[in-house]
């Protein structure tokens, strides 16, 4: 399937014969991206199946309740170095400047390791007031503990794998961004299984394979950073090297990546304030299966940014709005008929889960429904960064997470789960259609899918 996909767009987004050969890279990229999307995601789907068939509704809100609150301090810890770190070392390494590299590693494994261990261990020592006052459940106890101790180890972590990723390893950064440790996680929760399973086993077994993960690729690092340390010659340029410039231009990036995350996790936060661990349990499972599509979306991204990117600074607008309808075209159909299965048989795929799961129907219809409209709307967030709109953007997402908290503080009390789910779905409608209009009014360029669009000329060599 991926074979054609690949054919398709190469002839679509990269119909220039010129570029060629910078194409070959980008799509071995996006290629190797979306392999291990699939296998993230059947792993990732097993192991909340599997979570979910021996542990009920409540074993699996715990589990994802702690990965939300986790991700948050995980983002907070890494001080935006994340996402500005592929950058940094891709351009440093392109020009050769290599001590630049190690001084730059060092000094952000220093500063996000400190910042890593404050949050994971204030959260540990905290751990018995958020389980008993916060979220009134005296079982999340053990499970906040065991999340306090994984912080730091998943924020070094995570600065390891976009390190490795700004060094184009495609291979072993995405397996270890997220395969690796829900690997280990479900086979021992397997091998757990046999003996006597409870609710914090997993997070033990997802603990495990973050230190895995850490040691490898800190072994994998290491060894590259001896490597060019002994034919490296330092220039003038490389001695000023500032921990300051790299950190006040990663401070924006950290502020919109809060946010998105925020707007993605804030519904699971706020459900386990408001209502039990079982509730969770049901509301991300919804949630999970109605993200099916995005394994294809992302993937697509990962081909489609560095081509869009390209044609909106070379001012070809005709070429770029071509390419943003035929990626829409792609997500859409896509999404479509996922998204209308899991909207008229929700009871039925959530009782093949287990029986217990089937009360979150309506809110896996709702969560469908989000997921066309992301789908129909286009690549929204993708233009707005590639076009130098990303203030913008984080305004429109900044807004619409007030929104999402607003609601879901009215919502949750009244409608529970489906309060939830309407929330997300409000706020996701929201920032699209504001980006959207964005877009059209100052480039003329449509981003929704349009079924009566025809590619114009100037694309075709």
């Amino acid at each position: 399937m991926f074979n054609t996909l690949k054919k398709k767009l190469k002839k679509k987004l990269f119909a220039k014969k010129g570029a060629d050969d910078d194409v070959g890279e980008v799509l071995k990229g996006g290629a190797v991206s979306f392999i291990y999307r699939i296998a993230t995601m059947l792993v990732s789907y097993g192991l909340m199946f599997f979570i979910a068939r021996k542990l009920g509704q409540e074993g699996l809100g715990i589990f994802n309740l702690c990965l939300a609150i986790s991700g948050l301090l995980v983002m907070v810890g890494c001080l935006g170095f994340n996402t500005s770190i592929v950058r940094f070392v891709s351009q440093y390494v392109a020009t050769g400047q290599f001590s630049t590299v190690t001084a730059l590693y060092k000094s952000i494994l220093k500063f996000a390791s400190i910042l890593g261990v404050i949050l994971g261990v204030g959260f540990f020592v905290s751990s018995h007031y958020f389980a008993n006052v916060i979220f009134k459940d005296p079982n999340l106890t053990l499970p906040f503990q065991i999340t306090g101790l994984t912080v730091p180890v998943i924020v070094i972590l995570t600065i390891n794998v976009e390190f490795i990723r700004g060094l184009k390893v495609v291979q072993i950064s995405e397996f270890f961004r997220n395969l690796s440790m829900q690997l280990v996680a479900l086979v021992g929760t397997i091998i757990a299984s046999f003996f006597v399973l409870t609710a914090a086993d997993p997070l033990l077994f997802y603990a495990l394979g973050a230190v895995i993960s850490l040691v490898i690729t800190m072994i994998y690092i290491m060894r590259y950073l001896n490597k060019t340390k002994v034919a490296n010659i330092i220039s003038q340029e490389e001695n000023t090297y500032s921990f300051k410039y790299h950190f006040l231009i990663s401070l924006p990036m950290i502020l919109t990546s809060f946010i998105q995350l925020i707007n993605g996790k804030i519904d699971t936060l706020m459900l386990g304030y408001f209502a039990d661990t079982g509730i969770v349990g049901v509301f991300t499972m919804a949630l999970k299966l109605s993200v099916i599509t995005n394994f294809v979306i992302g993937a697509l991204k990962t081909i489609a940014m560095p081509k869009m990117a390209e044609l909106f600074w070379a001012d070809k607008r005709v070429q770029l709005n071509n390419v943003v309808q035929y990626s829409t075209k792609i997500t859409f159909l896509f999404a479509f008929p996922v998204s209308l299965v899991l909207m008229i048989f929700p009871e039925f795929i959530l009782g093949l889960v287990k029986e217990e799961f089937v009360i979150g129907a309506n809110t896996l219809r709702i969560f469908a429904l989000t997921q066309l409209i992301n789908a129909w709307s286009g690549m929204v967030a993708v233009f707005l960064n590639v076009s130098g709109d990303q203030l913008y953007f984080t305004k429109i997402v900044a807004i619409t997470t007030v929104v999402n908290i607003i609601l879901n503080i009215i919502f949750i009390p009244l409608f529970g789960m489906e309060g939830a789910a309407w929330a997300t779905l409000i706020s996701t409608v929201g920032w699209n259609v504001l980006g959207a209009i964005f877009i059209y009014r100052k480039y003329n360029i449509m981003t929704f899918y349009n079924p009566f669009y025809k590619s114009k000329p100037g694309l075709e060599p």
